[in-house]
């Protein structure tokens, strides 16, 4: 069953279907960014915390922990004793190479 467009404006000239097209064109990329973000989601190459990285590689934070002490996983960090942070690019090399290298 068809909607009949309201009457006037916009959407009686561009029709309702049309309509709801051009809204659904421009809303969507605003959509997605939210929906990624609420996610979550891991842009193609930017930095990471402990958590967001663990979640990435499949594994606890405690076992990322234990890696970083053992330098046994790329990371930087500002000093001793600060928060530790994740490349994705890094990652993804480490994780190619094999992770108990």
């Amino acid at each position: 069953m068809a909607l009949a467009p309201p009457n006037g404006g916009l959407a009686a000239e561009l029709g309702l279907e049309a309509l709801v097209d051009a809204l659904a064109e421009r809303l969507a990329p605003r959509v997605a960014a939210q929906v990624l973000d609420a996610l979550g989601h891991v842009r193609a190459d930017h930095w990471m915390t402990t958590r967001q990285a663990a979640d990435y590689l499949g594994m606890r934070p405690n076992a990322l922990h234990k890696l970083t002490a053992s330098r046994a996983i790329p990371f930087t960090q500002d000093g001793a004793g600060c928060r530790c942070y994740f490349k994705r690019s890094e990652l993804d090399r480490w994780r190619a190479v094999g992770r108990h290298r």
